[in-house]
């Protein structure tokens, strides 16, 4: 039986004040389960972004409830939800973020530097992710001598280099071309498959949903469809 990681009950998300205000979320309510690969979909603007920052306690919502792991997170201190994301999430996102003047396996041990690991421990540990994403022969190229995929992929590696149980990823195929960006959905489906982990996976690409469980469909800050993808 799965069990739930992140739930969101009634969220709404308000950015400024008045006429000028922007409802971003306007009552959204989603539960995220371990295993899973949950995809959300929908056109530029809808909402998606947003939705997923609520989901990895990167923002608050203006008003409704947020639980990790079945806690609530809403009145957590600013240092106890940086600590969260640091232990229980880890992130993609479109543009890579990898360091220019950091080698691959080096860009994935930053994940662990943060935690405190030990460099020799963390450039094994970055190692053997890279091998297990098919670049262990690219382990000491620096990101401008990847292609994208490499790069997205080495990305996706430094998310899950501290076991995180929960992987969020904002358009991660949208800057490649389809087999690069099929290969990289590929790799998030075996990490719900292999590490029990939930996956959720902003796409505006539609072609994507036949590798998801679920898949939510966001327009105007709304969830308006929702159901299984295969």
């Amino acid at each position: 039986m799965t069990t739930t990681a992140v739930s969101i009950d009634d969220v709404r998300v308000q950015y400024g004040t008045g006429s000028a205000g922007v409802r971003a979320l306007n009552g959204v309510s989603l539960e995220v389960r371990r295993g899973e690969l949950l995809m959300i979909l929908g056109p530029s603007g809808s909402g998606k972004t947003t939705l997923l920052q609520i989901l990895g306690v990167l923002i608050r919502p203006t008003t409704g409830a947020v639980q990790v792991d079945g806690h609530s997170v809403n009145h957590l201190s600013p240092g106890a939800l940086r600590q969260l994301r640091l232990d229980f999430f880890g992130f993609v996102f479109q543009a890579h973020h990898l360091i220019s003047t950091l080698r691959a396996w080096e860009n994935v041990a930053l994940a662990l530097d943060l935690k405190g690991i030990r460099r020799s421990i963390a450039e094994r540990r970055s190692r053997e992710l890279l091998d297990d994403f098919g670049l262990s022969s690219r382990a000491e190229a620096y990101p401008a001598e990847l292609s994208g995929g490499q790069r997205q992929r080495v990305a996706i590696a430094r998310a899950c280099a501290l076991d995180a149980p929960v992987i969020l990823a904002d358009e991660p195929t949208a800057s490649l071309d389809s087999a690069a960006g099929w290969q990289v959905t590929q790799l998030f489906r075996q990490q719900a498959d292999r590490h029990d982990r939930a996956v959720v996976f902003v796409t505006h690409d539609n072609r994507l949903t036949s590798v998801a469980d679920r898949s939510v469909t966001i327009e105007d800050g709304r969830i308006v469809s929702e159901g299984t993808a295969h």
